[in-house]
């Protein structure tokens, strides 16, 4: 199995398309497709489907991405690991990030650190909620940048950025924006209780004192849960950096003001010096990105 295939895969189902995914991997459109197809030849089924004006994921590379996306991390901490050992002055610092997490505003962060830190390297792992909290208390992670569900304060902890929450459902010419009373009454598909977004719809849905009303299934990706809502399965909401450019959508508005989710990074001790480097630097340009980003 060549792991730049794994990488083509990974690629094609974020950009939903083979000429943006091959321009990203730095390879020929028909390199990246051959890719492709060579790893489902060898695993014994279709990942993609493949229509003249999109790529979407069957159920099998549904099922498969997941593993295909830990299988790229162990690559990448193999690499690191290596760094490490080979050249004992270089720091790894590891941060565990949320699915839900913006991924083009922890790419920007990180790599403004790492400009300005040339013997660091930053390992990105992306787990659920449960995960990162449980390896942040076993030291196996510096950092963990997740979503606020539950309102705390800790000294330990700093805001990072606040992302507008859109809703997605199969309505024709939905205005661009909509007040949240106005779908209290929706049925919602949700993902698994994991990443923290169906808590965060269901809050934000309690707030109109009305019954939540929910699909029976579970969407394994947001990818999927816009697709469902779209379809007409339910009605779902999600911050915009995880709705595709494609996907109608509507900004939900509570008392005219902009229904908003907040991220965080939480950490357990700053007594690594490379670590409290590394919250400084997050401290003071987390607003610059985000206001850049929010453009």
């Amino acid at each position: 199995m060549n792991t730049s295939h794994l990488k083509f895969v990974k690629a094609t189902a974020e950009f939903r398309s083979f000429s943006k995914a091959a321009q990203f991997c730095h390879v020929t459109q028909p390199t990246l497709s051959n890719g492709v197809s060579k790893l489902e030849e060898e695993l014994g089924g279709k990942i993609f489907d493949r229509t003249t004006r999109s790529v979407s994921l069957t159920q099998f590379g549904e099922s498969l991405l997941p593993t295909i996306l830990s299988l790229l991390k162990l690559e990448e901490m193999i690499y690191l690991n290596a760094k490490e050992f080979s050249n004992p002055k270089t720091v790894v610092l590891k941060i565990g990030m949320s699915p839900l997490v913006s991924t083009k505003f922890v790419t920007l962060l990180t790599e403004s650190f790492k400009a300005q830190n040339s013997k660091h390297e930053i390992l990105l792992i992306e787990e659920n909620l449960a995960i990162l909290d449980e390896k942040l208390k076993k030291h196996e992670l510096d950092l963990i940048l997740v979503p606020v569900v539950k309102k705390s304060s800790s000294k330990n902890s700093i805001r990072l950025y606040d992302e507008n929450l859109f809703l997605i459902d199969n309505a024709d010419s939905p205005p661009s924006k909509v007040p949240i009373n106005d779908i209290r009454d929706k049925t919602f598909v949700m993902v698994p209780d994991s990443c923290g977004l169906s808590e965060i719809t269901r809050s934000l849905l309690r707030t109109t004192r009305k019954e939540v009303h929910e699909y029976e299934g579970k969407a394994l990706s947001y990818q999927v849960l816009a697709d469902w809502a779209s379809n007409g399965l339910g009605s779902a909401i999600l911050p915009k950096s995880k709705i595709l450019p494609h996907i109608p959508k509507q900004q939900i508005f509570k008392s005219n003001k902009p229904v908003k989710i907040s991220f965080e990074a939480k950490w357990l001790s700053k007594d690594n010096k490379p670590l409290k480097n590394m919250i400084q630097h997050f401290k003071n340009n987390t607003d610059q990105i985000a206001e850049g980003l929010a453009e």
